[in-house]
């Protein structure tokens, strides 16, 4: 696999903790757009036209591709951390999701918080980045 593609598959783990405020920062930005102030003084418009911004809105919501984007990445990673065991699960949560890691690989395994090998380990951690790259459709076969 391409260390362009283990970058961006560990990217996207290091920001899964803080997908969810992701989507509703983008769910925000498209309740409440920014509309220009209208300094056109004279007129131009009507003023009492059909308001149909609900409409557009839950249109918009189902259609906007940064928030889908956003969820399609976390139910990747939920998926993944569904089908990996104890061991892979603690090891993806203290080097990606924590916000300030207290272990590496080497001090889960001498601490004895993982039952497996230091290669071992190393190997789940691999196998569970190359699950979700191919479930992202990010994987190549280089």
């Amino acid at each position: 696999m391409k260390r362009s593609t283990i970058r961006t598959v560990e990217d996207i783990l290091r920001d899964y903790p803080k997908i969810d405020k992701y989507i509703e920062q983008r769910e925000q930005e498209l309740r409440y757009p920014v509309t220009p102030v209208d300094e056109n003084v004279g007129g131009g418009r009507a003023q009492n036209g059909f308001n149909d911004s609900t409409d557009r809105l839950i249109i918009t919501l189902d259609e906007d591709k940064r928030i889908n984007a956003l969820k399609k990445q976390r139910q990747v990673i939920d998926d993944c951390l569904d089908e990996v065991g104890k061991d892979t699960e603690i090891i993806i949560n203290e080097i990606y999701f924590r916000k300030r890691p207290r272990y590496t690989i080497d001090g889960l395994v001498v601490n004895h918080l993982i039952g497996c090998s230091r290669a071992t380990a190393f190997r789940l951690k691999k196998q569970f980045i190359s699950s979700c790259a191919k479930q992202l459709g990010l994987y190549s076969m280089n």
